[in-house]
């Protein structure tokens, strides 16, 4: 069975979810990749726009610059005609604010000139690296006047001074001026708008692929599921398609019942299972097959129900589960098992449509028997009722036709056949030809009621005074042939006279009409075949019922026969 399960498997196609889940990582990835070309010029962009905004940096820088040399003018042509006028000295304080109004000067300038240069401003940059020099040169120049120099060095300084500043403030504002003509404001302007695309891309993108994935997991695990139910039906199918071939080539119940401890083993490998089947008069239990080992340390215990009358499976005609035997609902047949507390799953077997039997299996405590096992369970309880009942039904029919209706023994061909099989085998016998005494006279006095009584009553008494291994058959009428395997004629006749003896205490119990019967004894070895030895048989009975009937008559040989009655008891032999 497992092998051809793996077969199956082999052959089968790719599973759906796992389709399912390839495509979905096939359109992350496209999702991905179609993000990154569309990054790929947006980071550029972004990256150009970077430098925009350096550019803008480098304009705001420039900007600084003139604003550092507005404030140094502000500053300085207030106090230039006072110091010219009177050659007095500067005041500290203002010495100091002009000092650091000319050192934000020099700073801003040589940050400008870098922004220039950062920008590929580079002529600008020279200019203005230039004036800036020439301008703080002449900021220098100025010391005369702090120190109250003669107004001549100071009108000179001063006229440097205006000249290197009117420069360098052109000079700015023709960097300023380049910048602005540069689009670098129109640009700056669009740095939002471009961060803000880049970022809803990437999040319309990070929402396609969770969209993507999210579908993929929940179509995937919903085929993933689903193809596990088909799985699971198509190996439960397989299963009992597998177990029905196997029971159609069982020829008896003990076969069945093999095949099923088998198929169970297999099917509910973590159960017990016992199967209790009802004896012919569907009164007593009586176990059929196990599954599963006891050992010491695991003992087991089987249910203690003796009648399907007190199965409560039995009873209900239904599958029957108990999670654990410590429930108040709980079967009483599971409770105070010496193998301690248990689960189980009890499912009742029918055969023509009557429930006889149980199959009864036990797990863990506590642990609930899966829906799968319970199928298996039930596909083996189906399965195998249907198999018994087509043995039992085939039995009847068997029997029916091989016996005799009124007497229950077998007919003259069944008969046959099983003497064909001793002379097949080699096996000796002897033979008994028996005929009802004054049948006719019986039948006419008393009706046939009664004739069809004696018979059945012979017949009774004839079943309890064999060996199992005898064969009585009714051979046609009131007359009968026993064929005793393995038996000398001196043996046959000694349980032909107790057959008649325990005849005549029956028939003087008033049960039936009194009657008597005569019996003709020959052995395999005085003919050939069984139809010869038959009429050996039955010329001793002819013998008999010539000398008086009521008695055994043995055929020696043609002109010698020994005859038994039941006065002495004794054999005698007559001409």
């Amino acid at each position: 069975m497992s092998e051809q399960r793996g077969r199956e498997s082999e052959k089968a196609p790719p599973k759906a979810h796992r389709r399912i889940w390839a495509a979905g990582a096939i359109v992350i990835a496209a999702i991905t990749i179609s993000c990154a070309l569309n990054l790929l010029p947006l980071r550029s962009v972004v990256r150009e726009n970077r430098q925009v905004r350096a550019d803008d940096l480098g304009l705001q820088q420039v900007m600084s610059l003139s604003t550092s040399l507005a404030n140094w003018q502000v500053y300085f042509e207030p106090r230039v005609g006072k110091f010219s006028a009177t050659a007095s000295t500067i005041d500290p304080v203002d010495l100091a604010a002009g000092a650091q109004l000319g050192q934000a000067v020099a700073t801003n300038g040589k940050i400008a000139v870098a922004a220039l240069r950062s920008v590929g401003l580079t002529g600008n940059a020279r200019d203005l690296e230039a004036a800036n020099a020439t301008f703080l040169k002449s900021i220098a120049n100025l010391a005369p006047l702090a120190a109250g120099r003669p107004a001549a060095i100071i009108i000179a300084a001063v006229g440097a001074e205006r000249t290197a500043f009117l420069t360098a403030w052109s000079v700015t504002a023709t960097a300023a001026g380049q910048l602005r003509a540069a689009g670098v404001l129109d640009l700056v302007e669009s740095s939002a708008h471009l961060e803000s695309g880049r970022t809803i891309t990437i999040a319309t993108d990070v929402f396609a692929v969770a969209l993507t994935l999210a579908a993929a997991i929940g179509f995937g695990e919903r085929a993933r599921r689903r193809e596990a139910l088909e799985h699971t039906v198509a190996k439960r199918r397989t299963f009992e398609t597998m177990m029905q071939h196997a029971l159609e080539m069982s020829k008896a119940e003990p076969d069945v019942y093999a095949i099923l401890r088998e198929a169970l083993q297999e099917s509910v490998p973590g159960l017990q299972v016992e199967m209790l089947v009802a004896d012919s008069s569907r009164a007593h239990f009586h176990q059929t097959l196990t599954t599963g080992s006891t050992t010491a340390a695991e003992p087991r215990s089987g249910c203690g129900v003796a009648s399907p009358l007190d199965c409560p499976a039995t009873a209900r005609g239904d599958t029957l589960v108990f999670p654990t035997s410590r429930a108040l609902d709980a079967c009483p047949y599971l409770k105070g098992r010496d193998s301690g507390e248990c689960s189980a799953v009890c499912v009742a077997i029918s055969v023509a449509g009557k429930t006889v039997g149980v199959l009864h299996a036990t797990g863990a405590d506590g642990v609930e028997a899966s829906e799968g096992d319970i199928r298996y369970l039930e596909i083996t309880s189906r399965r195998a009722s249907e198999r018994i009942a087509m043995l039992r039904a085939f039995e009847k029919s068997e029997a029916q036709a091989r016996s005799d209706p009124l007497t229950g023994l077998w007919n003259r061909r069944s008969l046959e056949d099983r003497v064909h099989d001793l002379h097949r085998e080699g096996i000796p016998y002897s033979l008994a030809y028996g005929d009802l005494d004054h049948f006719k006279q019986l039948n006419d006095t008393h009706g046939h009621e009664a004739g069809d009584q004696a018979l059945r009553l012979f017949a009774r008494v004839l079943r309890d005074s064999m060996r199992p291994n005898d064969i009585a058959a009714r051979y046609g009428g009131e007359e009968f042939v026993i064929v005793l395997p393995d038996c000398s004629t001196d043996t046959a006749i000694s349980v032909l006279e107790r057959l008649r003896e325990r005849l005549a205490l029956t028939v003087n119990s008033g049960r039936a009409p009194a009657f008597t019967i005569s019996f003709g004894v020959a052995s395999s070895a005085d003919a050939a075949t069984f139809d010869e030895v038959v009429a050996v048989a039955d010329q001793a009975l002819l013998s008999a019922k010539t000398a008086g009937r009521n008695r055994t008559v043995l055929a020696t040989d043609p002109n010698h026969q020994r005859t038994a009655d039941t006065a002495d008891d004794t054999a005698l032999v007559i001409p």
